[in-house]
């Protein structure tokens, strides 16, 4: 062992003494495209004026010319068929590497060659503009300099800056208030599996933001993309092939306001929470886990009355489980965050070998002892009623603590100019303890306190291997060949949720009573859930470049691709019973710790039968189990034709098979299924009005499918939220026909100004729907007949430098989205809603959408200093959280200003200094109902602000 660390850390010494050598000369690099596709050239020569240093581009279009001395040159650029360009200006430092992407036009009778100094196109923002600006589709990117500035933690953070973005829940990502249904995630282009096991959604917050390259959200659908979106596809690109050799290190502490220092209720942590899992503290007792496997059944107190044996084995199952019920309180240390990378690109066998790999760790606190949850419904009919009426008002106190760190390692090797082969590997974890207690007024027990409490921790974790290669066949029509193979594994595990209720009553008499009654409230149960979702998928694309009747290039692009998903879910659940007779809650004077150390058998009768205090029942049953399987394949055609020198048209078709099966380990509930052959036409036209100026339209069909949860028709109790929850085997597909409009120019490097519209069309939408017929505070889903979406999204970036030479360093970026959203109530539930309110609308808004949402940032960078800064606010409209019963007002999340500054200063060539202060403005976090003009609060609190102090290292 130690030898093998010593060899590692001889060839690190040896690799940056290697390229400590090579600081002595810089480096050229970047990609040349054409300047009317967007699409990138191979083999364009690019070589130093005046010299016979030069290279050409290889099947990426991209160029890399090395060893270079220190000074200032012309590059000169040339392709056939194509203008000649000449850079001047291009500044070469020692161990530096100057990055310059370039475009070239089509030649022309009428055009001379190009000169263009190298100061105009250095920008990695502009760098993604500039593809947005030649894409096919409506698209919006956050490149990975972007991310940095805003002081994003994560790639849910860094997404609030995309145009129709909203964040539910700090990592369920909205586009175009439509809800997470409606969104598919990607990673390097292969579809995410969800650890959610009632949501479709990626859980975003588990990609730390020094891992990301850049994050593009595609808003409209083309055949070469899955048909299952229609807000937003957002594809998260990891960190490729790097220039130069680099090496950076990172830690940062941070202090919040409302946790940092202070005794949080989040329960005992085992000795491996540090790392993001549970050490084993939390699971099921092997004693449990094999008197289960066995076959027997739980001994009930009656087996018990005259069997010794019966006794002593529920007597020792009991005393298996820790006496935990309540959050007891970890001491909230300050953040602190740390990050490795490395990287470079060398010749291997006379190609190029590129490698990445990075890991970052990061530990927070949260939590708040201040604040407020409630529950109100409305009793008799609405146009009667002057207030709603108290079921539930408490005080909240919740304790958080977050761990999360990832590993990234990517291998690509070029096998010549016209080949490439990629591997890359992903691994992150996640874990958070979390502890609740709440006390106050409940309805069923009006003259006591009511108390209850919750300790959780859920781990979550993502294993993704992806192979991906791309070939150039010039003497086969020009055809390129893009193929990718991917396997990735989403682990979410709830090991022991527990939750414990009681009451405390005080009488005239100043006597206090403690108690667990449990025909008001669920009895104290200790919950096990796991679900492992792997996904599977195989594709290949194919493209055939052509010149069409006006010599302009297109292409012809075919291919296909199988998606193949399992997902396993299990729970176990175990309830705590209490022998009244011999033991209660009083007893102890309600201290929850002494209540559960009493355990299994506390003694015995005079007549010898055992007398039990606590004791436990296996309380787990088949039908909340389930298998489920997910088989998408796809065809598809489309072709890119320039009609014009100014118009494109992109159009085709996408066949998709999806074959959804969810099967309960109940073998008595209906097997939920669903199958269908979808053909999803997309048509695009691109009208280039000016070189800098596009008007975009659309036309595509897409789809949403059930997520498994929703097909698997048992029911579950949601013990936080107080609900119940039965999926429906007999849900249908959402079909989505999209319109959309953009207008946008292109006024600089990094600027742009765009307008765009859209309209959609939702058949069969799906929509929870409260269930009377199964019981009180009941949910379900159900197809409605149709639903429709439509809105307006403005977006400016622009330097202030054209206002005055003074401002030159200073840039603003802003968005505007409003939208609007109809979709109709269900039958059965508007039935419901017009006993108690008879001129009840017929259509509400959709679940999660918000009407408006703005992003402002104003950044500052000044190279000559090396002093980056920016203040980014965000705010979001009302939104509905959660459909009430009946007329009750439904629960609205109400919208909040979000203030964040960041600033970095580089120091003595090699250090970084940064600081950032988040949540500037701390406002409430508030759902609520309104009725009769006041408000009704369902929960309100506040997340403090957050002062963070980081350094830099890097090579």
């Amino acid at each position: 062992m130690k030898t093998h660390i010593l060899s590692a850390l001889v060839c690190f010494a040896l690799s940056i003494s290697f390229n400590l050598k090579a600081q002595d000369v810089g480096t050229i690099t970047g990609t040349v495209v054409d300047a009317e596709s967007g699409e990138t050239l191979i083999g364009v020569n690019v070589v130093l004026q005046g010299t016979t240093i030069g290279t050409s581009t290889n099947l990426d279009g991209q160029y890399t010319i090395r060893n270079i001395e220190q000074g200032s040159y012309t590059l000169e650029v040339s392709y056939i068929s194509f203008q000649k360009q000449t850079i001047t200006g291009v500044e070469v430092n020692s161990g530096q590497v100057t990055k310059l992407d370039i475009t070239l036009q089509p030649e022309t009778e009428m055009l001379d060659d190009v000169i263009i100094t190298a100061e105009a196109i250095l920008d990695n923002e502009a760098g993604l503009l500039r593809q947005r600006q030649k894409a096919i589709s409506f698209s919006d990117a956050i490149s990975a300099e972007s991310i940095s500035s805003s002081g994003s933690g994560d790639a849910a953070g860094a997404l609030k800056k995309v145009v129709g973005a909203s964040v539910v829940d700090g990592k369920y990502v909205f586009i175009r208030g439509l809800g997470d249904r409606y969104t598919s995630t990607h990673l390097n282009g292969s579809e995410l599996p969800s650890a959610d096991p009632n949501r479709k959604s990626f859980q975003l917050d588990i990609f730390p933001s020094n891992l990301l390259e850049n994050i593009v959200t595609l808003k409209t659908f083309t055949p070469d993309k899955p048909g299952n979106f229609s807000g937003g596809l957002v594809d998260i690109a990891t960190k490729d092939f790097p220039e130069q050799f680099s090496f950076q290190a990172s830690a940062s502490t941070g202090f919040n306001t409302k946790s940092t220092f202070t005794d949080l209720a989040i329960g005992d942590a085992s000795s491996t929470d540090y790392l993001g899992f549970d050490g084993g503290r939390r699971g099921v007792p092997q004693e449990v886990r094999d008197f289960i496997k066995s076959g027997q059944e739980f001994p009930t107190l009656r087996d018990t009355r005259n069997d010794p044996e019966a006794a002593e084995t529920l007597d020792r199952l009991s005393n298996a489980f820790n006496n935990e019920f309540r959050p007891r309180e970890q001491y909230g240390v300050m953040d602190q965050s740390y990050g490795i990378s490395i990287g470079n690109q060398v010749p291997f066998l006379g190609n190029d070998l590129g490698y990445t790999a990075s890991f970052s760790y990061s530990q927070s606190y949260s939590g708040y002892d201040d604040g407020v949850v409630s529950r109100y419904d409305l009793v008799g009919n609405f146009d009667d009623s002057e207030q709603l009426f108290r079921r539930l008002d408490v005080t909240d106190i919740k304790g958080q603590r977050n761990v999360d760190w990832g590993g990234m390692a990517t291998v690509s090797y070029r096998l010549s100019d016209a080949h490439k082969v990629s591997a890359r590997f992903l691994r992150t974890q996640s874990g958070t303890g979390e502890g609740r207690y709440l006390e106050g007024f409940q309805y069923d027990i009006p003259n006591a306190l009511f108390q209850t409490r919750v300790v959780q921790y859920t781990e979550r974790s993502l294993s993704s291997f992806q192979l991906s290669g791309k070939s150039y066949f010039e003497n086969f029509l020009k055809t390129t060949v893009e193929w990718k193979a991917a396997s990735a594994t989403n682990i979410q595990d709830e090991p022991d949720l527990r939750y414990f209720t009681t009451q405390v009553d005080t009488f005239p008499s100043g006597a206090i009573l403690h108690s667990s009654p449990t025909n008001n409230f669920q009895r104290p149960g200790r919950f096990y859930r796991n679900l492992e979702e792997s996904n599977r998928s195989v594709g290949v694309d194919v493209t055939i470049p052509f010149n069409s009747f006006n010599g302009v290039a297109g292409n012809v692009k075919f291919g296909g691709n199988l998606v193949d998903v399992d997902r396993d879910f299990r729970e176990q659940r175990f309830d705590f019973y209490t022998d009244t007779q011999n033991f209660t809650l009083n007893d102890v004077e309600g201290n929850v710790d002494a209540f559960f150390d009493s355990l299994g058998i506390l003694g015995y009768s005079n007549n010898g039968r055992p007398q039990f205090g606590n004791y436990v029942q296996n309380a787990s049953t088949p039908r909340s189990n389930y298998n489920a399987t997910r088989t998408v394949s796809a065809a598809y055609l489309m072709t890119e034709l320039p009609v014009t020198d100014w118009f494109r048209l992109i159009g085709g078709v996408r066949l998709e098979q999806a074959d959804v099966e969810v099967v309960s380990q109940d073998t008595a509930l209906a097997v939920g299924s669903i199958s269908n052959t979808d053909y999803l036409p997309s048509i695009n036209g691109i009208f280039s009005l000016t070189e800098n100026m596009n008007i975009r339209a659309a036309y595509t069909k897409t789809v949403a499918r059930p997520t498994f949860r929703e097909l698997a028709p048992y029911i579950t109790f949601d013990f936080v939220g107080g609900l119940l929850f039965q999926g429906n085997e007999n849900l249908k597909r959402t079909l989505i026909t999209n319109y959309d409009l953009r207008w946008e120019l292109f006024t600089g490097p990094g600027e742009i100004l765009a307008v765009s519209g859209f309209y959609k069309e939702l058949k069969n939408p799906l929509e929870r729907v409260i269930r009377t017929d199964i019981g009180n505070d009941a949910l379900s889903i159900q197809n409605v007949e149709e639903g429709r979406v439509y809105g307006l999204e403005l977006e400016v970036r622009k330097n202030l430098g054209f206002l005055t030479e003074n401002l030159r360093h200073f840039s603003l970026a802003t968005n505007y989205t409003l939208v609007r959203s109809y979709v109709d109530i269900p039958e059965l539930e508007l039935l419901v809603i017009r006993n108690a309110k008879p001129d009840a609308e017929d259509t509400r808004e959709l679940q999660g959408q918000s009407p408006f949402l703005f992003n402002f940032d104003l950044g500052y960078s000044n190279p000559d200093i090396e002093f980056n800064s920016s203040v980014s606010y965000n705010y979001f409209g009302d939104r509905l959280g959660i459909i009430s019963e009946g007329a009750t007002p439904d629960i609205y999340e109400r919208g909040y200003g979000s203030l964040n500054f960041t600033a970095n200063k580089t120091i003595a060539d090699h250090f970084e200094l940064s600081f950032k202060v988040s949540n500037i403005l701390d406002p409430y976090i508030i759902q609520s109902q309104s009725f009769n003009g006041d408000e009704y609060f369902y929960q309100r609190y506040k997340r403090g602000r957050t002062f963070s102090l980081g350094i830099k290292y890097k090579i």
